[in-house]
């Protein structure tokens, strides 16, 4: 068809249908240059492929149009556009296409998932074609909002993705995003993002240019094998750029922190920062201590090595404050390993350490080298050298050894620790021959074996032995003893059946119970060599007290203590150490007060003391090797008395003693009556006079007095001694031996003229009378007995023993003649003299009861008081001359 003006142009409809599967209407007007085009469809059109088909497209867009998409049908809304002949290859810029497909299936990328959607809005125009999904899912979450277009205008054909949905950044996004070249370093496990992100993809070179936000008000994440919980996490993409800004997190109950990230994934650097509000791990004790500012913890990223850096910051483990300094530690996020440096780590309350090594997260392993540089706890500390150890944790198991020996000092006192294993997993604690050597006076191998699910466990204690350098051996067995230990509500308990004792510790205080030293002293010399060998002890001390409390219960051998009766047998002796002064305080019965520090000072008030076990105790331990320096002794007591057995008894109002320089030194005083006693060199020496009456009744059990004085003396040593008692104008109101006597007498009629009728009202008055003993294995022998008085004179010799009570004794009694001479019948039992009459009676049997007879008659010799009491006074007058020089 030709114009008027000789144009050549063409015009056509055409009604076409291919297959059944699509009919449709083509409409086209041409000339000599160009041609365009329309085509319309009243029905939906079930493969769009043949309609493809009919044009010659360009293969780069034939994929897309083509390749990429499977429909059920497709719904043609425009379809027109135009072509010059000479450009044909630029057909499809001026191709301008509008469609919906139906259940379309779209394949954009090979290697990711199709988007399937139920219907989808397709255009084609100048090059560009868009697809926007409706109802759209793809790794089955919801695309929302998103879409894409692919622009073929471009020399190199750009895909561009707009991702605007919420979903999760699960493993199957992370697979889209990792086809991108973009990494993300965490998936998300709970809560939905709001994403907003758009991908532009060279489909040439696959490069890709990513912009966009994220946004989760709640969500988990999975980072390094954490599951962390994220709040108004707000996440920024400019393509390697990743930005989060002042996001909230958490793990679990144990931290909680702000996050800063900046990280170019390009370069492969950047810097995640955590600022940490609280740090909590109960598990093992551990609590970030509440900081002014929050803790910092800064993680490097760099293409040559990772860092983490940690800021200075102060813990609580167990109520106690631990420091940590700043660390820069070399991290490997592929391999989850990071090595650490020398790092201290100080405790106020308990001391510091350094330590270096390496960390295995993904393995659960650690491998450090640990220095003890300082211990500061309680009364423990490190003794010269830092000892170091070598900490292994793997597979949920830590084991502690050691190569070098530990000294530390406990109350200035030395303890070595030797072949340190410590083997722990969150069920037990174990501990195998661990040597220890406490000041070289305690020395054991240990082993434990603790239960940490139920709190008990068993220490078996080996070739233990326990000395001093003063007492000796105090304690040894060849033969394992087994402690049990338990753990109750902050109560440690160890204690052993077999030896029945305990050791208790709390967080207030700790308590040593020796409940049977019968169990214990087969084992312990030093309890046999001062017979402690029944009762119990205690031993405690209060948190922030400076004493150390005890007390001690025994039937104790020596019997030190005495009623007016008898000797006190059980002993109660309450105590404390004060370990800053040294200073030991006891109570004995709550009777006797004893403070020992530099020296010995005792105190009582109404005691007894038994004289006779006081002095075999120090008799007897004297005998054993003396190892202690020196220490002086001073004893003071008001109103007590001295205990000599069978209702004998020295009373006072004061007695003081003084032990110095292994010299014994005693004064006594009761009313106007004093004594001295003085004991060194094995050399006794002993005086007293002006005692009165009531002084001789409590002194002499089986006698009574009215009046009178009393003086005595002797000098010899403890076991063997001379000695002279003197009383003079005293009354006897009661004597037993004098009381059988003159029973004897009456009952005898030659002996009439030698009874005294007035004794039982009146007594005897005695202008004086003395005896003159020598004392050697319980017996004392008298070699001088005398009496006189107005009535009677009385001379004796003979012996007494009042450990056997026993006595055997001549007396001879002598009256002047008078006129009932006529009426003495003259037999062997009587002797007449000039002015005198005289008899001889033996005395025998019991002291308390003895029996008396007569005997042939005899005169018995006794030496003037005057010239016993010179001898016997000699060494006195030595010792009170020392004394006035001394002063």
């Amino acid at each position: 068809m030709l114009d008027a003006k000789k144009r050549l142009e063409f015009n056509t409809a055409l009604n076409i249908s291919i297959k059944d599967n699509a009919k449709f209407n083509l409409y086209a007007y041409s000339d000599t240059k160009k041609l365009s085009y329309k085509i319309e469809s009243k029905e939906d059109i079930k493969n769009a492929k043949d309609i493809v088909d009919l044009f010659n497209l360009n293969p780069k867009i034939k994929y897309w149009v083509y390749d990429a998409i499977e429909m059920s049908s497709l719904s043609l809304k425009a379809f027109y556009g135009w072509f010059e002949y000479k450009n044909l290859d630029k057909a499809y810029l001026n191709l301008h296409a509008k469609a919906v497909a139906n259940n379309l299936n779209y394949t954009y990328d090979k290697k990711v998932a199709p988007v399937l959607a139920s219907s989808t809005e397709l255009e084609f125009k100048n090059g560009v074609l868009s697809i926007r999904p409706q109802n759209a899912y793809s790794y089955n979450f919801f695309l929302d909002k998103s879409w894409l277009k692919i622009d073929f205008s471009k020399k190199e054909e750009l895909l561009t993705l707009y991702l605007l949905f919420k979903g999760k950044v699960n493993k199957d996004l992370l697979t889209l995003l990792n086809r991108y070249r973009i990494k993300i370093p965490f998936v998300q496990k709970k809560g939905e993002v709001d994403t907003n992100l758009t991908l532009d993809i060279n489909l040439r070179t696959l490069n890709v240019k990513a912009a966009g936000k994220f946004y989760a008000k709640e969500a988990q994440i999975e980072y390094l094998g954490l599951d962390i919980d994220i709040f108004d996490a707000y996440v920024f993409l400019n393509n390697t750029l990743v930005e989060v800004n002042n996001m909230g997190a958490k793990y679990k109950n144990i931290a909680t922190s702000h996050v800063d990230l900046n990280f170019d994934a390009k370069k492969s650097k950047g810097e995640l920062s955590f600022k940490f509000d609280a740090i909590d791990l109960k598990e093992n004790n551990i609590t970030l201590a509440n900081p002014i500012k929050p803790f910092i913890a800064t993680y490097t990223i760099s293409p040559k090595q990772d860092y983490l850096k940690i800021d200075i910051s102060t813990w609580k483990y167990k109520n106690q404050i631990l420091h940590v300094d700043a660390i820069k530690l070399p991290f490997d996020i592929k391999n989850l390993t990071a090595s650490i440096p020398y790092t201290k780590i100080e405790s106020p309350k308990m001391g510091s350490a350094s330590l270096s090594g390496d960390i295995f997260f993904q393995t659960k392993k650690a491998d450090l080298n640990i220095k003890l540089l300082k211990i500061d706890y309680s009364d423990i500390s490190l003794n010269k050298t830092s000892p170091s150890f070598h900490w292994i944790y793997e597979k949920n198991r830590s084991l502690i050894t050691s190569k070098d020996p530990i000294i530390l000092s406990i109350d200035n006192k030395k303890i070595n620790i030797d072949n340190l294993i410590i083997d722990t997993t969150s069920e037990y604690i174990k501990v195998q021959n661990l040597d220890i050597n406490f000041q070289n006076s305690v020395k054991s191998k240990i082993s434990i074996n603790y239960n940490l699910k139920n709190f008990t466990g068993v220490s078996t204690l080996q070739n233990i032995e326990i000395k001093d350098s003063e007492f000796g051996e105090i304690f040894k067995i060849d033969k394992n003893i087994e402690l049990f230990i338990e753990k109750e509500n902050n109560k440690i308990s160890i204690n052993s059946k077999e030896y029945d004792f305990e050791y208790t510790l709390s967080e207030n205080d700790w308590i040593i119970n020796l409940n049977s030293f019968e169990k214990i002293a087969p084992y312990s010399n030093l309890l046999r060599k001062y017979d402690l060998t029944n009762g119990n002890f205690k031993l405690e001390k209060t948190k922030n007290e400076k004493d150390i409390n005890f007390s001690l219960n025994t039937d104790y051998k020596y019997k030190f203590l005495a009623t007016e009766k008898e000797p006190i047998k059980s002993y109660t002796i309450n105590g404390s150490f004060n370990k800053e002064t040294n200073r030991i305080m006891l109570s004995v019965n709550d009777i006797v007060a004893i403070e020992i520090k530099d020296d010995i000072k005792i105190k009582a008030d109404s005691a007894g003391i038994n004289i006779k076990e006081v002095i075999n105790f120090f008799t007897d331990k004297k005998s054993e090797k003396e190892t202690k320096e020196n220490i002086d002794l001073y004893f003071d007591a008001n109103n007590s008395y001295l205990y000599l057995g069978n209702n004998r008894l020295v009373i006072s109002d004061t007695m003081k003693l003084k032990y110095q320089n292994k010299d014994l030194r005693a004064d006594l005083k009761y009313k106007e009556g004093s004594a001295v006693f003085k004991l060194g060199n094995d050399k006794m020496y002993l005086y007293g006079d002006k005692f009165n009456d009531q002084f001789m009744d409590k002194l002499f059990a089986l006698s009574k007095f009215r009046g009178g004085s009393f003086e005595f003396y002797i000098n010899g040593t403890i076991k063997e001694y001379n000695g002279t008692i003197y009383i003079k104008e005293a009354t006897i109101l009661d004597y037993k031996i004098l009381n059988n006597i003159l029973a004897f007498v009456n009952t005898v009629p030659s002996l009439v003229t030698f009874s005294l009728p007035g004794y039982n009202k009146n007594g005897i008055a005695a202008e004086k009378a003395y005896i003159n003993f020598k004392f050697k294995d319980d017996i004392y022998k008298m070699s001088d007995i005398y009496l006189k008085s107005k009535e009677i004179e009385i001379t004796g010799i003979g012996e007494a023993s009042i450990e056997k009570n026993s006595i055997n004794m001549d007396l001879n009694l002598k009256t002047d003649l008078g006129s009932s001479v006529s009426k003495i019948p003259l037999i062997g039992h009587i002797l007449l003299g000039k002015e005198t009459v005289s008899t001889t009676l033996k005395v025998t049997g019991a002291l308390d009861n003895p029996d008396v007879s007569t005997q042939i008659a005899k005169d018995i010799a006794v030496a003037p008081f005057n010239i016993i009491k010179r001898t016997l006074m000699y060494p006195f007058e030595l010792f009170k001359s020392e004394d006035k020089e001394s002063e």
